[in-house]
């Protein structure tokens, strides 16, 4: 298992926790998903690796404009703790936490030939 994996780990459980526990999980899990797709951009990673880029601006820079207090505290601890280019695998590692909570499967289908709304509808209803 990759070093960032494993550092990733924890704040992903953090996040999840917090999230379950706000009922939240839908925009807990859009926030990470924009922050984690600013803080993957090459220009943003070196900015996010300058010494003198403060936490607060890590903060504004990463966090989405519908976002809550807690989630600007929990980039705060990131940035704090010099872990916020995790983020991508902070937000993955919530995504599957999440889907397991919820019971959701992904499955890809596929065919020969193009399968008929009929199919389809079969094929949703026997993967509920």
């Amino acid at each position: 298992m990759s070093q960032a994996l494993t550092l990733a780990r924890p704040y992903a459980r953090a996040a999840f926790a917090t999230a379950r526990d706000e009922g939240a999980f839908a925009p807990w899990s859009d926030a990470l998903a924009f922050s984690a797709h600013v803080a993957a951009d090459p220009r943003v990673a070196a900015l996010l690796a300058n010494p003198e880029l403060g936490r607060d601006d890590a903060v504004a820079l990463l966090a989405p404009v519908s976002h809550g207090e807690t989630y600007s505290r929990f980039l705060a601890i990131l940035a704090e703790s010099h872990r916020l280019p995790l983020l991508p695998e902070i937000s993955g590692m919530f995504d599957a936490l999440r889907a397991e909570a919820e019971h959701v499967v992904k499955a890809t289908v596929t065919s020969a030939s193009e399968l008929s709304a009929g199919e389809l509808d079969a094929i949703k209803v026997a993967l509920r």
